[in-house]
C-alpha cells in the first residue's frame, strides 16, 4: 500500500501533477486545487475542474483513474450514488483526494470554490 498523503509531500505532489497534468491535457478549464487540511479535518484535497461536455468529463475522468492506478490509492466508486457526467458533476472519491468534474452550470450552481475559500489553493504550472 502506498504511503498516506499526509505523512509524505512529495508522494502527494506528485498526485496532485499527475492530475493536473490530466485535466490541462484534456483541455478542462478553471482547474483549482484546494488544500483543505486546515480547514476540515478528514479531508485533504479537492481538485476541480470545468468541462464542456460528457464526453469531455468522461474522458477525464477515465485518464484520471487509469493514471491513479499506479499510486494504489484507496478508491470509492461513486458511480451508484448518481454522480456521473450526465449528471453534469462527475465525482471520483480517492479518500484524501477528491476530484470535481463539473459543467459551467454544475460549478457554477454548487460553488464549491466559495464554499471553500478558506481552504489554501495551490498553484501548479
Amino acid at each position: 500500500m502506498s504511503p498516506s498523503p499526509k505523512n509524505n509531500p512529495e508522494h502527494t505532489m506528485e498526485i496532485l501533477k499527475t492530475i493536473h497534468k490530466i485535466m490541462q491535457d484534456k483541455k478542462c478549464e478553471e482547474i483549482a486545487i484546494l488544500n483543505l487540511e486546515s480547514v476540515h479535518s478528514y479531508l485533504s484535497f479537492f481538485l476541480i475542474c470545468t468541462v464542456n461536455s460528457a464526453v469531455q468529463a468522461n474522458a477525464v475522468a477515465r485518464e484520471i483513474k487509469k493514471a491513479l492506478k499506479s499510486f494504489k490509492l484507496p478508491h470509492k466508486e461513486t458511480d451508484k450514488t448518481g454522480t456521473s457526467a450526465s449528471s453534469g458533476w462527475t465525482l471520483l472519491d480517492y479518500g484524501e483526494f477528491i476530484v470535481h468534474i463539473m459543467t459551467p452550470e454544475k460549478r457554477e450552481y454548487y460553488n464549491l470554490d466559495r464554499l471553500w475559500r478558506d481552504a489554501e489553493r495551490i498553484e501548479l504550472s
